[in-house]
């Protein structure tokens, strides 16, 4: 590894057989003198020693015949998702796992069958692939009362939002506990649900507990009141993935820690995203990156449904296609897209993005002003005050608050690290002013949003392309 970033195979089976036989520890030369990567070189040596280890605790006999990695494969080593990792733990200890092999025709056949909303089948695959571990399926009663009244699972794992499947009481009179029920989408059926409990809730003490408001002007409040008025509570099996033509860009938890892993990252720091990048935002990534010595940004766009005036989730992802070739540090940045949607709960919602973001493997998070916010139902600070409820999250929040353009600096600047600032230098763009221009056919200027960037959005309304939600 003094040239390369990764060792031999026949290195480490040097490594490992010297472990194995007995060497309390290996001294490193050259690797870390005047090797090119002597991070990576620690963090490899680190994983050789808990393989070694494993070794060891099981009492493994080795042998010419007999090799390590037969036996590490044995053991199911390649398939953890944390063993050996360098990584932050997932939420609760372990990444979750619904996939499953599908059932026999013939089973399926007999199965009562039920269509499913875009919104539960995102739920699902996230669920099956351990975007929300330690869930394993759609809430139980006493997991969904203690979210709504403690933001905690009932075994007293933070968890903020409820994760739960509804059915209009019709529909629910057919189901019974115990029972397989097939999940349908477009293609058929996706997944199973397997029944543990069926429950009824209060909606007006659900929204009030979820939302902190009962306003009809609250989107949050007005989904709940659409919802049916029974729950079912069980574990689900994901079949297959629904169709997406953004799937290619949609990792998912373990493919995203094992990109880590082979790039050398520890520290990671995530960022949710959900419109075309502008200065703002950048500037916001790469301080959180530097700031906190990360080895990595992992850009997380969400794709699931949009409000009116948003990006289409096409450019969004161009965007950053664009940055990360040409703009951001090289080998410094990884972009994916997570197929879920808001949930229109403000201060939670911070702290569910979060949980999810650890899961992916992101040991830091960029909260920032009035994160996912819901018009002004919520203090500007709330979602920064929340995540001191949680001192076991195992993420660490990276707080920012406003940040502006000096003109006079020509930088992006912290309002709250930029005190006494005059704020006739203080420059900004709403999301609505940028919209407005663009649909005039007028660029940004530079400061807000890269010229590269606005020209390709320019060039699409140009071409009578749609470029923003309009329902």
């Amino acid at each position: 590894m003094i040239d390369n970033p990764k060792p031999t195979r026949a290195e480490l089976n040097d490594i490992m057989n010297s472990l194995v036989d007995g060497a309390s520890g290996l001294v490193l030369c050259a690797e870390t003198a005047i090797g090119k990567y002597p991070i990576e070189c620690i963090r490899m040596l680190q994983k050789v020693f808990q393989h070694s280890q494993l070794i060891v605790d099981n009492d493994i006999t080795v042998s010419h015949t007999d090799p390590i990695v037969k036996k590490l494969e044995d053991l199911n080593d390649i398939e953890s998702s944390h063993f050996g990792s360098s990584l932050i733990e997932p939420h609760g200890g372990k990444l979750v796992n619904r996939i499953i092999n599908k059932p026999s025709e013939n089973y399926l056949e007999n199965l009562p069958k039920l269509r499913i909303s875009l919104e539960k089948q995102m739920d699902i695959e996230q669920i099956a692939t351990g975007a929300f571990s330690p869930l394993k399926g759609f809430m139980c009663q006493k997991d969904f009362l203690s979210v709504l009244d403690n933001m905690r699972l009932d075994n007293g794992v933070p968890w903020t939002i409820p994760i739960i499947f509804d059915v209009d009481r019709k529909v629910a009179k057919d189901f019974s506990v115990g029972q397989d029920i097939a999940l349908e989408d477009d293609q058929g059926i996706m997944a199973l649900l397997s029944i543990e409990e069926i429950y009824n809730y209060d909606k007006e003490s659900t929204i009030k507990k979820w939302f902190g408001t009962d306003s009809n002007e609250h989107p949050g409040v007005r989904l709940v009141h659409k919802m049916g008025d029974v729950l079912n509570g069980g574990k689900i099996g994901l079949i297959r993935r629904r169709k997406s033509k953004h799937r290619e860009y949609e990792l998912i938890p373990l493919q995203v820690r094992k990109i880590f892993e082979e790039k050398g990252w520890h520290k990671i720091v995530g960022f949710h995203a959900r419109n075309v990048i502008h200065r703002g935002h950048e500037y916001i990534q790469l301080d959180a990156l530097n700031k906190n010595l990360c080895d990595g940004l992992f850009i997380h766009s969400v794709i699931g449904k949009k409000k009116h005036g948003d990006f289409h989730t096409r450019f969004i992802i161009d965007s950053y296609e664009k940055m990360i070739k040409e703009f951001y540090p090289k080998n410094k940045v990884l972009f994916s897209a997570f197929s879920t949607f808001s949930r229109y709960a403000g201060p939670r919602e911070a702290v569910f993005a979060a949980i999810c973001r650890k899961n992916f493997g992101c040991s830091h998070f960029i909260v920032g002003r009035d994160h996912t916010g819901v018009s002004d139902f919520y203090n500007s600070e709330a979602s920064h005050k929340i995540f001191d409820e949680f001192p076991d999250l195992g993420i660490v929040p990276v707080k920012y608050n406003k940040v502006f353009f000096s003109g006079v600096q020509n930088k992006y600047l912290h309002e709250p690290e930029s005190p006494g600032h005059p704020d006739n230098d203080k420059l900004h763009i709403s999301g609505t002013e940028a919209r407005k221009s663009f649909e005039k056919g007028k660029a940004l200027p530079g400061w807000f949003m890269r010229k590269e960037i606005s020209g390709m959005i320019l060039d699409a309304i140009k071409n009578k392309e749609s470029v923003f939600v309009e329902d």
